[in-house]
């Protein structure tokens, strides 16, 4: 999610980097239709890794910080219309000190509209989420077979055991 405009070269760079292709090249602006800007997001076949500034809230609003952020419906949206891939959101809008709470509160939104997700509560917070929880659940116990995160850092919508 580019909220800056950033060079051909640089955009071809962090692509490699990642190791993925980039679905979007768009500049994410106040002014800037967000539906739109999210449609190839709606719509990628694979799993999805989205980057806001600061991350995911979960009423919209039209403030110049807008771009900074993922809001919930936007989520829905997105989450909603892949089934069978996950999406991944970085989440840095966490008050310090009540990371856990507040991502506790942002996967009972998710769970409400049919979403299940897992987050890891830290300075770099993350949510994984997807509509098929059996998949969500394989991916959270590949994320801590692999990783070696601290187990009770994370928190899920769902029953575990």
């Amino acid at each position: 999610m580019f909220t800056e405009h950033v060079s051909p070269d640089d955009v071809a760079a962090f692509s490699r980097l990642l190791g993925v292709p980039l679905l979007s090249c768009d500049v994410l602006e106040s002014n800037t239709t967000r539906d739109a800007y999210f449609a190839g997001a709606r719509t990628c076949p694979d799993h999805l890794f989205l980057d806001p500034d600061i991350g995911f809230r979960l009423s919209a609003s039209r403030s110049e910080e807008a771009p900074s952020y993922l809001f919930g419906p936007e989520i829905i949206s997105i989450v909603s219309k892949r089934p069978t891939s996950l999406t991944l959101v970085f989440d840095q809008s966490l008050a310090r000190g009540r990371e856990r709470e507040q991502l506790e509160e942002k996967l009972a939104y998710l769970d409400t509209h049919g979403i299940a997700a897992f987050a890891y509560v830290s300075h770099a917070s993350f949510i994984l989420m997807g509509t098929c929880e059996g998949l969500v659940k394989k991916a959270f116990e590949a994320v801590q077979a692999e990783s070696g995160l601290p187990t009770n850092r994370f928190v899920t919508n769902y029953r575990t055991t």
